[in-house]
């Protein structure tokens, strides 16, 4: 089935109406699933974040704590 060769103006714009709707569509629904997989991502890696941070500056300060040793020659 051939698409007529004279088309009004109205149905081009009608057209290119469902062609962006669509490709908005699709872009949506890229756009979702990707923020749903970084949400996960972010569940569980913002609290391993904080407890790896909050481990180093536990070390550091009780590193602060300790006498230093002196290497010995």
């Amino acid at each position: 089935m051939r698409a007529p060769r004279r088309i009004s103006p109205a149905a081009r714009a009608r057209r290119a109406l469902l062609a962006d709707l669509v490709a908005a569509i699709v872009l949506a629904a890229i756009v979702l699933h990707l923020a749903a997989g970084l949400g996960v991502i972010a569940f569980f890696g913002v609290p391993v974040l904080l407890v790896g941070l909050l481990w180093i500056g536990v070390e550091r300060l009780l590193a602060r704590g300790r006498p230093r040793r002196r290497r010995a020659r």
